[in-house]
């Protein structure tokens, strides 16, 4: 994570947050509603906007292409089991015993999850979260934006 150097309003730091957690869609109408008002918004706050954006399109994609390899090893008899087995493993956690309210997740929504919350905490300190090949291109997009 590279730390920001500008002071981050509060603000900035949540309709980050909530851009991860609306696949962008909370930042979109953020930067929709600072076109219409003519706001510039601060580097920070539109790095995080759009790369959450492009996190979101890049994990449907990924989504959508495993799920077409796992269609086409459902078809062969063996490697049926070890997908199944690897993929759709749940993990389970018991959060109040007296409702019994159980939450589930499988492995890749578990790691996505984690990656949330990482991406969550560093917003919090102020700082921009490092992804080797898509945070070169945004810097390389938004330098003239600084």
């Amino acid at each position: 994570m590279q730390q920001y150097t500008n002071k981050i309003f509060l603000i900035e730091k949540i309709i980050s947050v909530l851009s991860y957690c609306t696949m962008g869609i909370v930042g979109l109408i953020w930067f929709i509603i600072a076109y219409i008002k003519n706001y510039k918004l601060k580097y920070f706050l539109l790095y995080n906007i759009i790369q959450s954006m492009v996190i979101s399109i890049l994990l449907t994609l990924c989504k959508l292409l495993m799920d077409l390899i796992l269609s086409i090893f459902a078809k062969i008899p063996f490697l049926d089991y070890i997908v199944a087995k690897l993929y759709y493993s749940v993990i389970s956690f018991k959060i109040i015993r007296i409702y019994s309210l159980n939450i589930s997740f499988t492995i890749f929504e578990l790691l996505l999850f984690l990656l949330l919350i990482y991406i969550i905490f560093g917003i919090f300190l102020g700082r921009i979260f490092y992804i080797p090949v898509l945070t070169d291109f945004m810097n390389k997009a938004m330098k003239n934006y600084k």
